[in-house]
């Protein structure tokens, strides 16, 4: 089955390869939701080869000290194998790997040419390319996905699905 890009795609360029090489793309993924597959379907529609970099328990725990409810974030093998089975749908060859420092290997890898973010990780993406200057590489092309709106019109997140879980709990 077909996603809507990967449709959209076919129908605009029949008969051409992925637009792009490598897109790289990063997070926490915690409880795999609607915004996290758009990322990641993105991603895997626009590009041949696909890493993805999650963030590690220690490094979550480094980078996230004051996130709301940050101990009922799922352990990274859980988070890793929500992701993996995901991808699974998708004609890409993917890679997963654990973040153990902000930025992964998009600073320095050579292969990659797309970076996939949200409006929220944007500025992460221009600090990756200003380092990839910095290595004598080119910039990354960043494609930014719209947020995807909840009901009470605000954007989807895990930290909502964590107060919501939270709060259930108590």
């Amino acid at each position: 089955m077909k996603s809507g890009l990967e449709k959209y795609l076919l129908k605009e360029h029949p008969n051409s390869m992925k637009p792009f090489k490598k897109a790289v793309l990063g997070g926490t993924f915690d409880r795999l939701h609607s915004a996290h597959k758009k990322l990641l379907e993105t991603a895997a529609c626009l590009a041949q080869n696909v890493f993805i970099g999650i963030v590690g328990d220690a490094l979550g725990k480094k980078l996230f000290p004051k996130k709301k409810h940050n101990e009922l974030i799922q352990p990274f093998n859980v988070r890793k194998e929500n992701v993996e089975s995901f991808m699974k749908k998708f004609r890409c060859n993917v890679e997963i790997g654990e973040l153990k420092d902000p930025w992964g290997p998009a600073p320095y890898d050579e292969n990659a040419d797309l970076i996939v973010v949200s409006e929220e990780t944007k500025p992460a993406a221009e600090k990756i390319n200003e380092m990839r200057k910095e290595n004598n590489l080119p910039p990354l092309h960043i494609y930014v996905i719209e947020w995807i709106i909840d009901r009470d019109g605000k954007p989807i997140s895990s930290t909502k699905l964590r107060e919501k879980e939270a709060k259930s709990s108590s």
